[in-house]
């Protein structure tokens, strides 16, 4: 099973749950009945209080309000809640079901404690970070009444190398399929009966499906819940190394810095040097580069706490100009990783760079901490602590220096390279040597002379690209080459669509273009219209 596609299917609530049924092989409708004639039956509790943690568009919610249940149902997506609402209010439920759009990093503002007989959560728990996983079992120990259950359901990572094999070799095409779609993936859990251990909890399996990659888990809270505290006394301090692994997660960094799998960080709160309760705040996404790359700036020169939030893998930039790093995955750090027990001020410096796609006024509003913006480059930010956090003309400025657009073109060609390869395998195997020898020529040129192409965003500098691409190729011809004219027609559709291709693609790459990955339908449409001519002109000559 793989369930990474569900995020494609978040963007359809209509389409979700024929869609989760087809994923799970039609095993959740089991797991779903299980949960609710459990909760029907349970002993001492005639009405019992349930909580969901994302509902999703309420199929499991409604089984349980017409079983009699209490309910109330958390989901972060409106769209999803809204898909929700119309089935409780056909069903006539409103009276038992209370649905609320809420992140599970408020559920300790939100809810008294033992509150519910019983908290449910199914295919949540998978697209959590690991440190809202803690803090979200954390605060479900404390909403449980005295005899109270969890009941969670979710993709897990199954044993044995043969039944891993199989399960990888399913799940891959569909994690690649939802990242072009969605730009997002998630984690099976791994281990999840120790996660439930050291979180203060009980576990016991009531149901496994599919060779144990879909499991139903019963927890119910210890007595003493005290050792569910020792997950926040520690945190974990970085430090800038430099030896074969960190070279290796580079190289992987560069590899995957487009598609998945993408190198991370565990989200959570890290200490660089020996900060105190003074120490300043920084936060920051989970891409491994951007941590280790800012470690190397700070380590031996600043005394921080440094936030590491959600932003899926991506670097700050692109993860919130593509919708992927927001206001409410930095409220949701603010809220789980215990910053709070460990400063005694409320002032978190945020990358400038991220301030496309995070609100800061929604963060000081729904959390009172005061927000800085620090400066764009990492290397700036010692003597904008040293400066009491005010930047000077120099730190605001966005750079995309030479260094910065043959590092980013050098991505583009590794990643676009490989695939090249393989497509030439299949289509033209004789020219591919010229192809990628073009591709490469044609990227490092656009990286080079970036700032001198016309055009204001990367479809501008594309068809800027494509024309200077296209009169260099019809001027050798003309000169020396003498093409004949079938040929050199051909040769015109390929490489100028690749050109066009490469200088749309790299508005992702560039600060300074508009927009983040936004050019694939426009991209598509050419394609298709260049596969077109050339299907056109094989009919004529």
């Amino acid at each position: 099973m793989a369930t990474v596609f569900m995020k494609w299917l978040e963007t359809k609530p209509s389409d979700y749950d024929r869609g989760i049924e087809l994923l799970t092989l039609g095993r959740i409708k089991n797991i779903r009945r299980h949960i609710a004639n459990q909760i029907v039956h349970a002993d001492g509790a005639p009405r019992p209080r349930v909580l969901e943690i994302g509902c999703g568009t309420g199929t499991l919610t409604v089984m349980l309000g017409e079983r009699g249940a209490q309910l109330t149902a958390i989901d972060f997506s409106p769209s999803m809640l809204q898909e929700a609402k119309h089935k409780v209010a056909d069903k006539g439920l409103d009276d038992r079901v209370e649905l609320l759009q809420l992140d599970v990093s408020q559920l300790e503002n939100y809810f008294p404690p033992k509150s519910f007989n019983f908290v449910i959560s199914s295919l949540v728990f998978s697209e959590l970070p690991t440190e809202t996983q803690k803090y979200t079992l954390r605060e479900i120990s404390s909403l449980l009444k005295p005899g109270g259950s969890l009941l969670l359901a979710d993709e897990t990572l199954p044993e044995g190398i043969i039944t891993r094999l199989i399960y990888w070799a399913l799940r891959i095409p569909l994690v690649i399929l939802t990242w072009l779609l969605t730009r997002t993936t998630t984690t099976p859990l791994n281990n999840l009966t120790h996660l439930l251990d050291t979180a203060g909890f009980v576990p016991k399996t009531k149901m496994s499906y599919l060779a144990g990659s879909l499991q139903l888990i019963e927890a119910k809270p210890i007595l003493n819940p005290q050792l569910a505290g020792t997950l926040w006394q520690s945190y974990s301090q970085l430090k800038h190394r430099v030896n074969l692994k960190t070279i290796l997660l580079d190289l992987c960094s560069y590899f995957f810095r487009i598609m998945p799998p993408y190198v991370k960080v565990s989200t959570g709160l890290y200490r660089i040097g020996h900060p105190d309760q003074k120490s300043p705040v920084l936060a920051t996404g989970n891409y491994d580069l951007t941590v280790r790359r800012l470690v190397k700036q700070l380590d031996g020169k600043v005394n921080c706490w440094l936030l590491v939030a959600n932003s899926r893998g991506i670097n700050v930039w692109c993860s919130a100009g593509g919708g992927h790093f927001t206001a409410e995955d930095i409220i949701s750090a603010l809220n789980t990783s215990g910053v709070k027990e460990v400063v005694s001020h409320h002032a978190l410096i945020l990358p400038q760079l991220c301030a496309n796609g995070v609100n800061g006024w929604k963060i000081r509003r729904d959390t009172g901490w005061g927000i800085h913006w620090g400066p764009v480059r990492a290397s700036d930010v010692p003597a904008y602590l040293k400066n009491g956090r005010k930047k000077t003309d120099d730190m605001r400025q966005v750079r995309f220096l030479l260094r910065d657009r043959l590092e980013m073109t050098t991505v583009m060609v590794l990643f676009y390279g490989f695939f090249a390869i393989l497509l030439g395998l299949f289509f033209w195997r004789e020219d591919i040597w010229t192809v990628l020898a073009a591709m490469v020529v044609i990227s490092f040129i656009y990286g080079i002379f970036h700032s001198w192409i016309p055009g204001r965003d990367g479809l501008e500098k594309g068809i800027s690209l494509a024309v200077l691409t296209l009169l260099t190729l019809w001027g050798w011809s003309f000169v020396w080459g003498h093409i004949p004219f079938e040929e050199l027609f051909n040769w015109s559709l390929a490489l100028g669509f690749l050109a066009f291709f490469i200088g749309a693609e790299y508005q992702g790459m560039s600060p300074l273009l508009r927009g983040e990955q936004s050019n694939w339908a426009i991209e598509g449409l050419v394609g298709l219209g260049v596969l077109l001519a050339y299907g056109a002109s094989r009919l004529f000559f």
